[in-house]
């Protein structure tokens, strides 16, 4: 039987393009060469793509390289994505590929929309009774700056330090201020607004415990057991995920049995109820005795340090065969 070829796609539009970059190099070093060819898709911030013949090529692609949309379905039989944050994850991207008719891995166009829109996801979520820290948000679109001043007088109002000042729709905790003083407010604002127009606003916890789930499947899933992230900084951003390489895991986290199994049936509630296809990333925070739900990572990164693979090789899923199997849950 003749082997599928995939497409890989990374880099992107996005502040994540330099970690989608990283994740496809790891993917390219695992790959089952055995089972599938591979031809790698660089989305170049110019907005066009390139067929590359090595990664290292990223950045600097030549014209001779550069396909269209209408080379997908001519060039591979299925598209992988790890291609982080704004429009790759969105989406976006994942609509390209339904207008082409290519099948490909990880979550639809509604459910990647969806999970990656924090204020919409959480308001979805709150009719569906599931634990989250308390949050307002604003769209800035068409707002005055006496709209704002009046938002961030609400928050000050209704939430207690520490505050969370985030982009709606960004990952890899770009954009992102821990406000530990109300008069930090507008600027914490102002750096969130540099990534997206809609604002988010959490009531931060004291010392929680960082929770991630590892999700596989479908409709029949393989829930990995939850892991856990020790902080070396003060929260979890940019930098301690990729530079300052302070953060220490825990797979297994040491959690009691209850909890242990209520994250994970929250988890398999919530990766159906947003209809999530082929692999994500489920975050938590635990505070006071209390599981809150973070977030739902629709294309989680493939780097050395990240959690996806870490939570499915406890799993006894290899990095190769994680590949693998992701290719064959493509739709």
């Amino acid at each position: 039987m003749e082997k599928k070829t995939v497409g890989l796609f990374f880099g992107g539009l996005s502040n994540e393009a330099d970690i989608s970059v990283i994740s496809a190099k790891n993917i390219i070093k695992a790959f089952d060469y055995s089972k599938y060819n591979l031809v790698l898709v660089y989305w170049h911030k110019n907005n066009k793509f390139y067929v590359l013949e090595d990664a290292e090529e990223a950045g600097h692609p030549s014209e001779e390289q550069e396909i269209t949309m209408g080379d997908f379905s001519r060039l591979f039989d299925v598209a992988l994505p790890i291609t982080h944050g704004k429009y790759g994850e969105d989406g976006a991207l994942q609509g390209l590929f339904e207008i082409q008719k290519v099948p490909y891995c990880g979550c639809r166009v509604l459910s990647s929309s969806l999970c990656m829109d924090k204020a919409v996801f959480k308001t979805f979520l709150i009719g569906h009774g599931i634990s989250q820290v308390p949050f307002d948000f604003m769209d800035l679109r068409g707002r005055k700056k006496s709209d704002v001043d009046q938002w961030v007088e609400k928050i000050k109002g209704s939430f207690e330090l520490p505050v969370y000042i985030k982009p709606s729709n960004s990952g890899s905790s770009v954009g992102i201020t821990k406000v530990t003083d109300f008069n930090e407010l507008k600027k914490a604002v102002r750096e969130a607004a540099r990534h997206d127009d809609k604002i988010l606003a959490e009531q931060g916890l004291v010392n929680p415990r960082e929770i991630e789930v590892a999700v596989l499947g479908n409709d029949e899933l393989i829930i990995s057991e939850p892991g856990e992230l020790f902080l070396g900084g003060a929260f979890y951003d940019f930098d301690e995920k990729y530079k300052k390489n302070r953060t220490r895991v825990a797979i297994p986290a040491d959690l009691e049995a209850g909890a242990r199994d209520e994250i994970k049936s929250t988890t398999e509630k919530v990766y159906h109820l947003c209809d999530c296809k082929g692999f994500a990333r489920v975050d938590y925070l635990l505070c006071d005795g209390r599981i809150y739900l973070n977030e739902i990572n629709t294309l989680p990164g493939f780097t050395d340090i990240s959690m996806f693979p870490m939570l499915m090789k406890r799993s006894g899923i290899s990095y190769k065969n994680l590949i693998s199997r992701i290719l064959k849950l493509a739709l």
